[in-house]
């Protein structure tokens, strides 16, 4: 339970900073493979993050403590961003990209 939820909060964080990422240092001119893999790189980084949680405090879930689970958390959080990104963080930007654009 505890494993999950820290994976959905860097999944939530994750789509608050690659929305972040299109709209405000790339200006909407990013191309659909550049996205990808900044999005792979930080779930990468995330997922290793999330690895050594995991490993230091022993909230494995039944897991064993392998390496390979860094590549399952980094799949894990790079699937649980888009959804993220899309449904909530997208509009939550865009109303306030806008708004500071009329001010």
């Amino acid at each position: 339970m505890i494993l999950s939820a820290i994976l959905l909060t860097f999944a939530a964080f994750l789509g608050l900073v690659m929305e972040l990422y299109k709209k405000s240092l790339r200006l909407d001119k990013a191309g659909e493979h550049e996205i990808k893999l900044v999005a792979l790189a930080c779930s990468g980084l995330l997922g290793y993050v999330t690895f050594r949680i995991v490993a230091g405090t022993g909230v494995d879930g039944g897991l064993n403590n392998t390496p390979y689970l860094v590549v399952l958390y980094t799949i894990a959080i790079y699937l649980l961003q888009l959804p993220a990104c899309m449904a909530f963080w997208k509009p939550l930007v865009k109303k306030f990209m806008e708004r500071k654009a009329d001010e």
